[in-house]
């Protein structure tokens, strides 16, 4: 194999210097090829032809990059991608800068949350485990000294001279293994450690260092090749590349964790190798600080793995101290974490250090539930070997004895020789309160739930090991929840919409009845003198709900729901009487039925042609309507009432008949006929409301009637007086009734 790379490289020298020169319109694009197999370089060149520029092999993977024009560049991927047999792919090469904003000296930033001193509790590392800075090179400085440097490689020039052109790559070793106690700068993550210099950056002016998706997967995997337990990468693209993945891949295959920077673009976007399995994508944590230009995980992709602190204490090549920002400095922490973790005890696994450092990650309060967690050093440390026989110490628990506990922010004093891992709160045998990680040196102590008088307190604290110690204070607790409840309005009242007057009773004195929403202001309440008793108003959504918080004078509050019906809409009826255009004469009864309200009816009230006839309270609601000889249309609104004061008109029109039907003899004997027997009278008629009946009358005596029209009466004459009065008398159906003119007859 050591022949075949020397070959190839012979070959792809020859081509570089028999390239001529081209007048670049535009910069020359870096194609990367993966081959088939490494001898077919040649091959790959051929097919490009003339546009092949300069040309090198990737160090330690069957690829090679050249450079062709960039009006060349997509047919001469197309020709590469042709040529399945010799091509396993042909690429864009991708421009990879370093993960840190220029350097700014102010907002200096701390890793205590990450807890690297109680990591480091367990030593500073060992010489023998060597983490790969891939970055713009190393240079030694006062913290870091050539005597912690091992050989290391410059794929930019193609030398043995990794020399840092840019103090990106310094200042990124400088704080992962930057020494201790030398009364300079400040102590690295693994300041015992050592740090293989591999240069695949160049300084940029006005910039983040730059430099090439090929240099990049070429310093990772010589890297692994050369022993690197760790490789870090604070350094990323965001252009997908597949040999940066074999990279990747081969380095891991190697026994190596690579540990890559996630980027500051401030999105979702992946960038990569980080974004490469099993790379250790990194991004900075999230501590209630504003203005961080990490990307962030989206809930559908969560891409990178852990976080670290940033803005971090380090030293330039010049030995000047400086402060590292951004992912940059996030990953510099994870991998001097992982250093630490693989020098906890020999022959730890990559997968071993890995998995340590992702299972005691811990949520920070500040990201979202899809963020990454943030490295727990202590743990991943002891977790690989730290050891911890010594139990902690705890001389104050943060409470005094007899004062009076509901909820409180407390911090008891605690020891240890390495870390504590988490304290508890212990009462009534149980545990109420816990903080743990990074987050134990504070504890929102609680006190027992429906609990009076004096309570003895446990704090108990443990390391990572599971040793512990305790201690205990007596204090007074009140944590009852005060007794109340809502008399008015009941549950399930119709009520108007708008502001409902509520009052609330407590069964023993309470601080504060107040209501709110989070569509209104908040609205107190206030008592009833001599009473237990609130009075206040509440405003029910539109649904009807609400609810009234009542406090207590230890500060424990209750929540009172209440469900009303929103009513807005008056009494409903299901009849009405008279009928429309029905005919009524003199004094007629109107009523309206079924008549119906969740509030209940107040009243129902009759008008009759505007002007009011009356009220009635009592169902069925009826109400007499005087029309007195009117004839015409009457119209009548009858005005339901509910409780609530919402009101509902119904209306009717009728008609006034209070006049009788027309009427006259069509065909009898004539005034002052003499007649004898029987005698026929024929009648006319007519009513707008319909005839009911007509009579004959002699003599003011009613001898004959008829029902039907049209209408024909007799009289027997020989049975009456010898000198009759004559009359006709019709009724229609209302009981109107008229007579007609009087005629005289005489019996023969």
């Amino acid at each position: 194999m050591r022949v075949i790379a020397s070959c190839l490289s012979s070959l792809l020298l020859i081509g570089l210097a028999a390239t001529p020169a081209r007048a670049a319109d535009a910069p020359p694009v870096r194609i990367n090829i993966g081959l088939a197999d490494p001898g077919d370089a040649p091959l790959a060149l051929a097919l490009l032809g003339d546009r092949a520029g300069r040309s090198k092999p990737v160090t330690g993977l069957s690829a090679i990059t050249v450079e062709v024009p960039a009006d060349s560049a997509d047919g001469a991927l197309a020709a590469l991608t042709a040529d399945t047999a010799h091509v396993r792919y042909a690429e864009r090469d991708g421009v990879v800068h370093a993960d840190s904003d220029p350097f700014d000296e102010n907002n200096r930033g701390q890793y205590d949350y990450d807890r690297v001193g109680e990591a480091k509790s367990w030593g500073a590392g060992s010489p023998s485990v060597v983490v790969a800075v891939v970055d713009s090179g190393v240079s030694s400085n006062v913290d870091l000294p050539a005597s912690r440097l091992t050989a290391g490689y410059d794929f930019v020039d193609g030398d043995a001279d990794p020399a840092d052109d840019d103090d990106h790559g310094t200042m990124v070793a400088t704080l992962i293994a930057g020494e201790a106690d030398n009364g300079a700068g400040s102590s690295g993550v693994c300041s015992r450690c050592g740090v293989m210099p591999v240069r695949v950056l160049s300084h940029r002016t006005g910039g983040a260092a730059e430099g090439s998706s090929a240099d990049v997967a070429a310093g990772i995997v010589w890297a692994a090749e050369h022993g690197a337990q760790v490789i870090n990468v604070s350094a990323s693209t965001a252009t997908p590349s597949r040999l940066l993945t074999e990279a990747v891949e081969r380095a891991t295959a190697k026994g190596s964790l690579v540990v890559a920077a996630a980027g500051n673009a401030g999105s979702t976007a992946r960038e990569y190798p980080a974004a490469i399995e099993p790379a250790l994508a990194v991004g900075s944590e999230l501590l209630g600080q504003t203005g961080f230009h990490t990307n962030l995980n989206s809930y559908a992709d969560r891409w990178i793995d852990i976080a670290a602190a940033q803005a971090l204490y380090t030293m330039d090549r010049k030995s000047g101290n400086r402060y590292l920002y951004d992912t940059s400095a996030s990953s510099a922490v994870i991998a001097g974490v992982a250093a630490l973790g693989f020098s906890a005890k020999n022959n730890n696994t990559t997968a071993q250090v890995r998995a340590a450092l992702l299972d005691g990650a811990v949520r920070s309060p500040h990201a979202n539930q899809w963020d990454p967690a943030v490295v727990d050093a202590a743990y991943a440390v002891h977790r690989l070997g730290g050891v911890d026989t010594a139990k902690p110490v705890i001389t104050a628990t943060g409470l005094t004895a007899g004062q009076t506990l509901t909820q409180a922010v407390i911090t008891p004093e605690v020891t240890d020789d390495h870390a504590i891992a988490r304290l508890e709160e212990i009462a009534g045998g149980r545990v109420v309160a816990e903080s743990s990680g990074p987050d134990w040196k504070s504890l929102y102590a609680q006190a027992p739930e429906n609990t009076r008088g004096d309570v003895p307190i446990t704090i108990r604290a443990y390391d990572y090991a599971g040793n512990y110690d305790e201690m205990t204070t007596v204090v007074k607790v009140d944590t009852t929840f005060p007794v109340a409840s809502i008399v008015t309005p009941v549950a399930g009242a119709h009520v108007r919409s708008g502001p409902v007057p509520v009052r609330v009773r407590a069964a023993a004195p309470v601080s504060e009845v107040y209501f709110w929403s989070e569509n209104g202001p908040r609205i107190d309440f206030t008592q009833v003198a001599g009473t237990n008793d609130w009075v206040g108003t509440a405003l029910p959504y539109p649904q009807g709900s609400f609810q009234v918080d009542v406090k207590g004078a230890n500060g424990y509050t209750i929540v009172l729901p209440q469900q009303l019906v929103i009513d807005d809409s008056g009494p409903t009826a299901t009849g009405l009487t008279p009928a429309t255009n029905g005919r009524v004469r003199g004094t007629f009864t109107s009523t309206i039925s079924g008549v119906a309200d969740g509030a209940g009816i107040a009243r129902a009230e009759l008008w009759a042609n505007g002007k009011r006839i009356g009220a009635d309270t009592t169902a069925p609601y009826s109400l007499a309507v005087p029309t007195g000889t009117a004839n015409g249309y009457v119209n009548l609104v009858w005005k339901l009432t509910d409780k609530l004061g919402n009101t509902r008109d119904y209306t009717r029109r009728v008609i006034a008949d209070n006049a009788g039907p027309t009427v006259s003899i069509s065909k009898a004997p004539g005034n002052k006929a003499k007649v004898k027997g029987t005698v026929t009278v024929s009648v006319k008629a007519s009513d707008p409301s319909g005839v009911g009946r007509v009579e004959l009358l002699v003599n003011g005596k009613v001898v004959a009637r008829d029902y039907r029209s049209s209408y024909v009466l007799s009289v027997n004459t020989a049975r009456q007086a010898k000198t009759m009065k004559i009359q006709i008398r019709a009724y229609d159906r209302l009981g109107n009734v008229r007579v007609s003119s009087t005629r005289i007859w005489y019996r023969k």
